[in-house]
C-alpha cells in the first residue's frame, strides 16, 4: 500500500474513532514515535493503522456499484441500468447489483452463439448490443407486469 493511501486510511480512522487533534497526535506519538504522518515511514504508518484497528477502526470493503456514466456513452446503457434497478425494486430481479446485470447481459448476448462465450460488461456494450439487451429487459419486465394484473371478469 502506498504512503498516501495509508495516510488516507489513518485520517479516516481518526474520524471514525472520533479523535480530537490532541488525542490523535498522542496516538501517533505512542504508536510510531512521531506526531505527523507525513514524517513517518511505511512501517511506522502501518503501526499507526494497526493501533487504530485495535482501537476499533474498521475499514469498509468496497462494493461494486454502477460506474459513473460518461457523456460519450449512449443513453441505452443508462436505460438498461434504470430498468434493472426498477425490476429489482419490483422484486422481478433478486440481485440489483451491476455484477448481476453483467451476468444477465452475458447470458442474453451469448444465447445465440455457438462455441466460446464472450464476456460482456454493460458499460462497454456497443450501441447495437445495448439495444438488444435493452429490448430483452423491456420484454421481460412487460411479461412480469402482465402476470401481476388481474384478468377482467367476463360474466
Amino acid at each position: 500500500m502506498t504512503k498516501a493511501k495509508l495516510i488516507q486510511l489513518i485520517h479516516i480512522a481518526k474520524g471514525q474513532l472520533g479523535l480530537d487533534d490532541d488525542t490523535y497526535r498522542a496516538a501517533l506519538l505512542g504508536s510510531a514515535g512521531k506526531t505527523s504522518c507525513s514524517q513517518m515511514s511505511l512501517p511506522e504508518l502501518n503501526k499507526v493503522l494497526e493501533h487504530f484497528k485495535k482501537a476499533g477502526f474498521k475499514a469498509k470493503a468496497k462494493r461494486r456499484l454502477s460506474p459513473k456514466s460518461s457523456p460519450k456513452q449512449h443513453g441505452e446503457i443508462n436505460k438498461i441500468r434504470a430498468i434493472w434497478i426498477t425490476m429489482h425494486k419490483q422484486n422481478i430481479v433478486h440481485d440489483g447489483s451491476e455484477t448481476a446485470l453483467d451476468a444477465y447481459v452475458n447470458r442474453m448476448l451469448n444465447r445465440a452463439k455457438v462455441g466460446a462465450n464472450v464476456s460482456y460488461h454493460t458499460q462497454f456494450l456497443t450501441q447495437q448490443q445495448a439495444l438488444k439487451a435493452l429490448e430483452s429487459l423491456k420484454q421481460w419486465q412487460k411479461r412480469e407486469s402482465n402476470k401481476e394484473q388481474p384478468r377482467g371478469n367476463n360474466d
